[in-house]
């Protein structure tokens, strides 16, 4: 056989042999089905030594009553819940949200242990509702989230003439956005009660001093917030009394 035709105990030709070096420097295609099990594996693997619960002021899933005042459920709305739909449908985890009207408050006060598994199809998510005094959540939402911090992160004030720092903000501070916050943080802390370090995933403006008053009781936690709104310049920042403002940063931190 010609020298350049030699075959090895492989039966490739040494050339061909020479071409495919020793197999360390081969790159296999990854495909978009081989990573995205990849990615349910590395999701299943981690779940399973810490439970995941997510926070955000709603939740996944949504009780309304019907003409004869039964619950019905119905998939929740927002964005944040179609991000994490893929979670939604595939993982068991926790969703700690307010109850936006009076069928989550009813749904919720039938369970005992705080969570109610969705019996919605596709999801395997279990909702627990935080139940606050109705007028604590106005202040909460319609005075201090919406119209004060949503529009500030925005740079939508004119800093010459808003936003008003009056008495009624200091107080929906005190008897609203920080009650509420830390009602969802109890939640929390009661759902990750002698388990496992939690992960947790707080969400939006809404929810800023939850991280710092969880980690007081779950030191050990991994705590992660996701702010789905611009994050404005210290000018913008410095509207606000600096209490309020210290406090914001040093939960976040």
């Amino acid at each position: 056989m010609p020298p350049g035709n030699r075959q090895g105990p492989d039966g490739l030709p040494d050339r061909s042999r020479e071409n495919l070096g020793s197999g360390q420097d081969m790159q296999i295609p990854v495909t978009e089905d081989t990573r995205r099990q990849q990615l349910f594996e590395l999701c299943a693997n981690l779940l399973e030594q810490h439970p995941l619960i997510v926070a955000s002021n709603r939740g996944p899933l949504e009780y309304h009553l019907g003409p004869e005042g039964q619950l019905q459920p119905r998939r929740g709305s927002g964005a944040i819940v179609t991000a994490l739909n893929s979670l939604i449908q595939n993982f068991e985890f926790t969703w700690v949200a307010n109850a936006m009207g009076e069928g989550d408050r009813r749904a919720q006060g039938e369970v005992e242990n705080g969570c109610i598994k969705s019996p919605l199809p596709k999801q395997k998510v279990s909702a627990h509702y935080v139940i606050t005094p109705r007028r604590m959540y106005h202040k909460f939402y319609n005075i201090f989230c919406n119209p004060l911090l949503w529009f500030l992160q925005h740079s939508m004030w004119s800093s010459a003439y808003t936003p008003n720092i009056d008495s009624t903000v200091h107080d929906t501070w005190a008897t609203g956005y920080t009650p509420v916050n830390q009602a969802f943080a109890d939640a929390i802390v009661a759902e990750a009660a002698d388990g496992p370090a939690p992960i947790v995933m707080v969400n939006d403006y809404h929810l800023y001093l939850v991280p710092g008053m969880v980690r007081k009781d779950l030191s050990d936690a991994l705590i992660y917030h996701n702010i789905h709104i611009p994050w404005p310049s210290m000018r913008i920042w410095q509207l606000l009394p600096i209490y309020i403002r210290n406090e914001i940063c040093a939960s976040l931190c």
